[in-house]
């Protein structure tokens, strides 16, 4: 994601234009991070040939499909929390307990590829899912500028592009503002939910986003 030329601005929890001074929207980031996963896909798509077809074994395209999903992570999160001067360890422990989650995921895949379960289609479509899967990253580290500000406190579901969404995402964008959860994401049953986080019927195909609000003034936070 190309943001050399701009800047956190951290009492705003939004990126400034170096060259105009303005702040970059939000839906410009969203552009970006999408942009950034789409990249990243269509180079693991051909490693999902190249093992289909046994020209790596299954172990090697585990390790290098892994690197790519690290990778790719690492770019979401710090377009979320405003770059690698922002990090904190905490912030590295949420990306390294994603991470984990992803790598068990991966495990089961990579059985599954090397028993000769799955047809080329089918690795590919499920590789494509793992990329998508990095949105989360984005969304928490957000969450978390968020809850630094202090400023806002409710949460909204987004059904973001021209596709068609899944019935658990529409449910979540008809409830409206909501109470943010624990860590900015949207209040559910068993918790809070983030996009791309696997839990709606869309799993991590999900391309929505959150939108935050302070209640009582009706300010939209921008980043």
């Amino acid at each position: 994601m190309a943001m050399a030329d701009w800047r956190w601005d951290d009492a705003a929890g939004r990126y400034r234009d170096l060259v105009t001074g303005r702040f970059i929207s939000h839906d410009y980031v969203l552009s970006l991070i999408g942009q950034s996963m789409a990249a990243t896909a269509n180079v693991t798509d051909a490693l999902g040939s190249f093992v289909s077809t046994g020209a790596i074994n299954t172990a090697d395209w585990q390790s290098a499909f892994f690197q790519e999903i690290k990778a790719e992570y690492i770019r979401q999160y710090l377009a979320g929390i405003g770059g690698r001067n922002m990090m904190t360890p905490a912030d590295w422990g949420s990306i390294g307990g994603m991470l984990k989650e992803q790598l068990n995921y991966l495990k089961g895949f990579a059985n599954e590829i090397a028993a000769g379960n799955l047809t080329e289609g089918h690795i590919r479509s499920r590789m494509a899912m793992y990329i998508n899967s990095a949105r989360e990253a984005y969304e928490r580290a957000r969450g978390r500028v968020v809850g630094k500000l202090g400023t806002m406190d409710e949460v909204h579901w987004n059904l973001d592009g021209p596709i068609e969404h899944c019935d658990d995402c529409v449910s979540r964008e008809n409830m409206g503002w909501q109470p943010i959860g624990p860590t900015g994401g949207f209040p559910t049953i068993d918790g809070e939910s983030f996009p791309g986080m696997g839990d709606t019927q869309c799993l991590t195909n999900c391309a929505c986003s959150l939108s935050y609000q302070n209640s009582a003034t009706g300010e939209e936070w921008e980043g």
